[in-house]
């Protein structure tokens, strides 16, 4: 389009759909009622031009949230095309745990057909879309709140009685969701306070039940000290692995993270397990990503790829090679 006339049909626009799209773009959603009226008195009043108002939003620390998670998708989608299980991540400092829950959890996909997410209702739009746009056979969601989420088929119900068959799931994901099992949930819509069921462990031995054998589970928790908050737990990193294996499942991998100074990195079970939950800033200090398998073992193909490696490090050995793996 020639600049003038695209410059004209800028001009054109009013103030008010202006505000509306510019949100919509930068921030991925519709004005709030403060925000709309503030950015169009100052737009009519002239103490703000169109191209300063765009350049306030891209600064605001909300748009730092929306490309952190931007961002994360798409280098989820990158590591998925070369078959990346990628670690040692990294996510601006105020912001919350979500950039490299998402990133870590999607990555890991590796085209199950069967897919079930925890936790829905008051999950990350963003992180919906891109669970979407797996390509998964059939993506349902479980929540005991109840939404609409267009594209999605959303069940309501309890994660420690779900309505699935034994074993009909190839992979489960539950993104800062398990902790709050069992616990005060009104503030997500549902109406209940706490009750008086298994809470975490009970709902691990429900997955456990729905997974197909060799089904995986990508999950993430917050954690460090032992806290009980009323509306979720935090477990100590030992505490939350040693809950997994007794309920069933082997622990394929895990990564700690915590929220520093200069923003959230991978970490050891010793730096964060006396860290209190909010104590860095807004959501988890620190967070437990974890990869798991219904089952009590490697996989097949995991334990001939060990032993692959192991023959391969023995022949280098004997031929006198240094082995940098």
């Amino acid at each position: 389009m020639d600049p003038f006339e695209l410059e004209l049909r800028f001009s054109r626009l009013d103030d008010e759909r202006f505000v509306e799209q510019l949100y919509r773009l930068v921030l991925r959603r519709d004005p709030d009622g403060d925000g709309r009226a503030s950015a169009l008195t100052r737009l009519h009043r002239g103490r703000v031009s169109r191209a300063r108002l765009l350049e306030e939003m891209v600064s605001s620390a909300e748009f730092l949230r929306v490309r952190a998670l931007d961002d994360a998708i798409t280098a989820a989608r990158a590591d998925r095309a070369g078959k990346q299980r990628p670690r040692d991540l990294s996510a601006p400092a105020g912001i919350d745990e979500r950039a490299i829950e998402i990133r870590w959890t999607l990555s890991r996909y590796r085209g199950e057909r069967y897919v079930l997410d925890f936790g829905s209702a008051n999950a990350e739009p963003a992180y919906l879309a891109a669970l979407l746009a797996l390509g998964a056979r059939s993506v349902t969601g479980v929540d005991i709140a109840s939404a609409e989420i267009p594209g999605l088929e959303l069940v309501q119900g309890d994660l420690r009685a779900l309505p699935f068959a034994e074993g009909s799931v190839d992979l489960a994901f539950c993104i800062s969701t398990l902790e709050h099992v069992g616990a005060d949930n009104s503030r997500y819509g549902t109406g209940d306070g706490a009750d008086i069921g298994g809470g975490s462990a009970e709902a691990l031995t429900e997955l456990r039940r729905v997974l197909r054998r060799g089904g995986r589970l990508l999950l993430t928790v917050p954690c460090g000290a032992h806290e009980e908050h009323g509306w979720f737990v935090q477990l100590e990193p030992a505490e939350w692995l040693d809950l997994f294996k007794r309920s069933g499942f082997f622990v394929r991998e895990h990564e700690l993270y915590l929220h520093a100074a200069g923003g959230w990195r991978s970490a050891s079970s010793e730096e964060v397990g006396a860290l209190s939950y909010g104590e860095s800033g807004k959501g988890a200090a620190a967070v437990l990503c974890v990869e798991l398998r219904a089952g009590d073992g490697p996989s097949l193909r995991e334990r001939l790829h060990a032993l692959r490696t192991r023959i391969d490090r023995a022949a280098s050995f004997r031929e006198g090679k240094p082995d940098d793996r």
